[in-house]
């Protein structure tokens, strides 16, 4: 996908509506009932006083129930007050490094300085109209600003990985994202979001990608091309994840959502795609062009060292130059 090309994004539902006490004493009960389900383990407690089913709620992935906990605690806030940062994150879809937090992140323009619990980050300062949107009666960060607002607050890695999910869906463009941060040039990670933004790009499609091409760079290990076709006699082999033409090196990340993902599955049981997997990476050792396949996991897309240790005995050249771009 263009970087220059960006669809309408969409915004992730807390649906089913949550229980709230208040609502249930407006129409003449009493919240006793509420509190006994909760007992009786039918419904989950959101925040005090809001409530969803249980059954929902177990259905739903980590993601899904921290954008549920946001909405049910924004209800209760002034309505002048922004979701952001992971909030904002969660809701628009962006992956996550670790794990989603436990608070509400927001931002008050009617606070003069940022103050924290354990269930709320509030953060002062003006937030123009323009950088927000709707979300269930609410306003929310829109993509490339709560991309930006979390490269400027964690820095390089999660720079990179937010804005190679965006690019990559379309849910915003490279010049937006540089418009962006050069309103931010006081921020303290200013340069490390400019880097995240020149060193991001629309083609990885995983966050072990994104993780593998940063350890790449940190290793001192020639930049690879992205998603590179290969076909053979009988016809399109598929795209690599990386290519190093010069050494004839395939990479490729294995991330263990291919074989879970119904996105990546298409209705295929996870034996057939390993079969499939098994056969497309014959046909690739077999490609006049390519001299060695290397794959890798999540993990050591986390570890510089090990992975550049084994592209490294694979054939792949160092670029002379080591360290985070």
């Amino acid at each position: 996908m263009n970087a220059a090309s960006a669809s309408t994004p969409s915004l992730s539902s807390p649906a089913p509506a949550p229980l709230r006490t208040r609502d249930v004493v407006r129409l003449g009960a009493g919240d006793r009932a509420l509190r006994r389900r909760a007992e009786r383990g039918s419904l989950v407690r959101l925040v005090p006083g809001t409530y969803t089913d249980r059954d929902h709620w177990e259905a739903l992935s980590e993601r899904e129930q921290y954008v549920a906990r946001c909405h049910a605690q924004l209800l209760d806030l002034p309505p002048g007050v922004v979701a952001s940062h992971w909030s904002a994150a969660a809701v628009w879809g962006f992956p996550v490094r670790e794990r989603w937090p436990d608070r509400l992140e927001v931002v008050d323009a009617a606070r003069s300085r940022t103050n924290s619990s354990a269930t709320l980050l509030r953060r002062a300062g003006p937030l123009p109209a323009a950088d927000t949107t709707s979300w269930e009666g609410r306003r929310i960060t829109r993509p490339a600003r709560t991309a930006v607002d979390l490269a400027l607050a964690d820095g390089f890695e999660t720079g990179v990985l937010l804005i190679d999910h965006g690019l990559h869906a379309g849910l915003f463009t490279t010049d937006t994202l540089v418009a962006l941060v050069r309103e931010r040039e006081g921020a303290k990670r200013f340069r490390a979001a400019e880097a995240a933004v020149e060193f991001a790009s629309p083609d990885g499609e995983s966050p072990g990608e994104s993780f593998s091409r940063m350890s790449i760079a940190v290793g001192g290990l020639a930049a690879p091309a992205l998603q590179e076709e290969f076909s053979d006699d009988a016809g399109l082999i598929g795209r690599v994840d990386f290519w190093w033409s010069a050494s004839g090196v395939v990479g490729e990340f294995d991330g263990d959502w291919k074989y879970s993902d119904e996105r990546f599955l298409r209705g295929r049981a996870a034996v057939d795609v390993i079969r499939e997997e098994k056969r497309r990476q014959a046909r690739l050792e077999l490609h006049p062009r390519v001299r060695r396949v290397v794959r890798w996991d999540y993990a050591t897309s986390r570890r510089p060292d090990v992975l550049a240790a084994r592209l490294l005995a694979a054939g792949v050249r160092r670029s002379g130059v080591a360290g985070r771009p």
